[in-house]
């Protein structure tokens, strides 16, 4: 583990199974993202059932995520954007635990995984297209062709656009797996520095050990903003699928 930084992105097949020609396999990815989703919508169910007109500090910290969420959502996606703010709350919420599950001791990232970032991005790239199609019909296309535009430029313009467009989902998973993936392999080769330098003396292992902490640090910071990037951008794509240009 010390010598391989990438180790700790393998999926581990841990029981397999089969049913009806279905391979249902548990996995430490399978595990781990069901184990998050239980504890996402076990404590909300908890906290749901226990609302006092004062708050205690776990409805507090739950009603301020909402409210930032909320905020995301009235600011990029305006009031049209407000029957989709359960979807873009639950994400952001499972997005965040799955990157910070991903900085505790011999567990493991799910939002490493480029399977699972670009599926949740193209399935929301899915949803909000054919949202556009429902609210707005033909006036989508609009999204490719402004009004008002030169028609020499337009045939260039739609191109471009439509490459843009089509290139979200891409963008939005591989920014997520990225971010996580380099941030983790660093920590994890600062962390091997540290223990080489603790195995020589302590004097060099205090400046590494020092490092280290500063990194995971970061890494709960970068968790936090690519869970917000994440969602802020969702909002913005949403307002294209509900308001015509």
């Amino acid at each position: 583990m010390l010598n391989n930084p990438f180790e700790q992105f393998e999926i581990l097949l841990l029981k397999l199974f089969n049913v009806a020609g279905y391979d249902l396999s548990l996995t430490n990815l399978a595990i781990l993202a069901m184990a998050v989703s239980g504890f996402l919508i076990t404590v909300n169910l908890v906290i749901a059932s226990s609302y006092t007109f004062i708050p205690n500090n776990w409805q507090y910290v739950s009603e301020s995520i909402y409210l930032f969420v909320f905020s995301i959502v009235s600011e990029q996606s305006g009031k049209r954007g407000y029957g989709f703010f359960p979807h873009l709350y639950t994400i952001f919420n499972l997005i965040l635990l799955y990157n910070v599950c991903g900085l505790m001791p011999f567990s493991f990232t799910v939002s490493s995984q480029v399977i699972i970032t670009f599926t949740l991005a193209l399935s929301y790239f899915i949803a909000w297209v054919f949202v556009a199609i429902v609210v707005l019909g033909p006036k989508f296309v609009y999204v490719f062709c402004p009004k008002n535009m030169p028609l020499w430029l337009l045939p260039l313009l739609v191109c471009v656009e439509l490459l843009s467009f089509c290139l979200r989902p891409v963008s939005l998973g591989v920014r997520l797996f990225a971010n996580m993936l380099a941030g983790h392999i660093l920590l994890h080769i600062l962390a091997g520095a540290f223990i080489f330098l603790l195995g020589i003396t302590v004097l060099l292992a205090i400046p590494a050990f020092v490092i280290v902490s500063a990194i995971a640090v970061l890494e709960m910071f970068i968790s936090f903003l690519q869970a917000y990037i994440f969602t802020i951008l969702l909002a913005i794509y949403l307002k294209d699928s509900l308001v015509s240009h």
